[in-house]
């Protein structure tokens, strides 16, 4: 067990005291005020003050304790120095005690954002990631990896300062830290499963790269991604339970994570990113609605991300800086032109956890609620191997074919049953006779539009390989598939 003093917490809270005695009130005009210039001093004494960073356009506030900072806001600063006044402060008179404080009750402008923001800049240095490092804090210890392996060290063994919510709630005993094993471990075995056992191991090594890649605190701009987590198709109404939001909470358990509604998210909303803050690792955009459009979240991916929250300035987070991105869906993400592909990795779920077997079923415990101190530390080895995975390999592609995921989510299953029976390669084919015999073959189906009909054929050159070529002659419209 580390020795008590290798905490940052623990050594920030051993510091010396600053005066017990300070005051940031008068009575020199004969009534009680408080002064402006008083308070700012005793908020510094204290440790707030403003960022001031190379990742932040604007300022936000901040409180310091030794080696660790934290985010804060006027009303934890205002609560801050009402408990200085109702616990702290010695007054030798009671009626001076509740004086002040019945003045203090009343005074809200000193505790206003604007002016809270005249307070003196506080420059860190934040233990940062790198493109070649990345680290994971624990209360005792901290995890240091790169692509040569994973260091083990005490807090005295690195310079900086740490983000209190970078910080695990958690003491990493063992020193082995190359485990690869735990239930968590077995879990994204799982939806990996693949009847190809090749292929089943090319995704398992995908998804550890992508969750090393969503771990990792550093964003390269020539390679960022938004994570896109799908459900396999099992048909018309039968998607969910395959493990997503299990995956992304255990981002949230290593990393500080925000989570947005999908159905309700809308890049245009002034106020969409008001729950990121400047220490937001992962952003995490749940359950998508079907037609999203991706391309709206391309800034979002590749800039910077403008913070805005009711009643307080609006500050802006640079790219570096911003959270990395994770969608999920039980649809398809539009999108397959160069730009979109370019901001994506799409990560199909295997069909293995059902509402028949869950990990809870299957591992015999309630994953995150139910696990020992063993399991919560096989939970972050594994976290950090992948780490190691992505750092010495960077993203490995999944090898899917989400095109025709898509092509049986939207197409009748009877129309690409015909196409590959019907539909040979090179031979130009007129799309109203192609229609029409489809639905006298298939008469019990429900017809769509032609132009319905027109995107299926698309769909089905996208799944499967084609180049889809369209001509036109007079009123007749043609297309062909070719060998790309």
């Amino acid at each position: 067990m580390p020795e008590e003093t290798s905490s940052p917490r623990k050594r920030a809270q051993a510091r010396p005291s600053v005066r017990q005695q300070e005051k940031f009130w008068t009575n020199a005009s004969g009534s009680l005020k408080f002064d402006p210039e008083a308070l700012q001093e005793f908020l510094k004494e204290h440790g707030f003050g403003i960022l001031k960073s190379e990742g932040l356009e604007g300022a936000i506030l901040i409180k310091v304790e030794g080696r660790i900072v934290k985010t804060t806001t006027p009303k934890e600063i205002r609560d801050f120095c009402w408990r200085y006044i109702g616990e702290t402060y010695n007054f030798q008179d009671y009626e001076e005690r509740k004086q002040v404080k019945n003045v203090f009750y009343k005074e809200t402008s000193l505790f206003s954002y604007n002016n809270l923001l005249l307070m003196p800049p506080i420059v860190i240095n934040e233990i940062l990631d790198t493109a070649d490092v990345s680290y994971l804090f624990f209360k005792n210890c901290v995890l240091k990896i790169t692509a040569n392996g994973i260091q083990k060290l005490k807090y005295e063994d690195i310079q900086g300062h740490v983000f209190e919510k970078d910080i695990i709630n958690f003491e990493l005993i063992t020193d082995n830290v190359l485990r690869n094993d735990g239930d968590f471990q077995g879990f994204v075995q799982n939806i990996c499963f693949h009847d190809n056992e090749e292929m089943e191991d090319r995704n398992f090594e995908s998804l550890m790269s992508i969750i090393g890649y969503m771990l990792h605190r550093f964003k390269d701009p020539s390679n960022a991604k938004a994570i896109i987590l799908m459900d396999p198709y099992r048909g018309e109404g039968a998607n969910g339970g395959t493990g997503k939001s299990l995956l992304t909470k255990a981002f949230e358990k290593v990393r500080p994570t925000v989570y947005e509604d999908g159905k309700f998210f809308h890049t245009k909303d002034r106020f969409a990113l008001g729950q990121v803050n400047f220490n937001t690792r992962i952003l995490v955009i749940d359950d998508i609605p079907e037609n999203f459009d991706f391309s709206k979240l391309f800034p979002l991916i590749t800039e910077k991300a403008v913070i805005e929250r009711k009643y307080q300035n609006k500050y802006t987070i640079l790219f570096e800086r911003s959270p990395k991105i994770i969608i999920t869906t039980n649809y398809s993400v539009k999108g397959s032109d160069e730009s979109s592909n370019r901001r994506k990795i799409e990560f199909i779920l295997a069909d293995f956890y059902t509402s028949e077997l869950t990990p809870e079923i299957k591992y015999g415990n309630l994953f995150f609620i139910e696990w020992d101190n063993e399991e919560w530390e096989c939970f972050y080895l594994f976290m950090g191997y992948c780490l190691w995975q992505y750092l010495k390999g960077g993203i490995i592609e999944p090898k899917f074919n989400v095109a025709e995921r898509t092509l049986k989510m939207n197409a009748h299953p009877k129309f690409i049953e015909y196409v590959k029976a019907q539909i040979n390669q090179s031979v130009k084919c007129d799309k109203r006779i192609v229609y029409d015999q489809f639905y006298n073959q298939n008469p019990g189906i429900g017809k769509v539009e032609l132009t319905t009909f027109t995107r299926w054929l698309k769909l089905y050159a996208d799944a499967y390989g084609y180049k889809f070529n369209e001509s036109h002659s007079g009123n007749e419209n043609f297309f062909e598939y070719s060998s790309e």
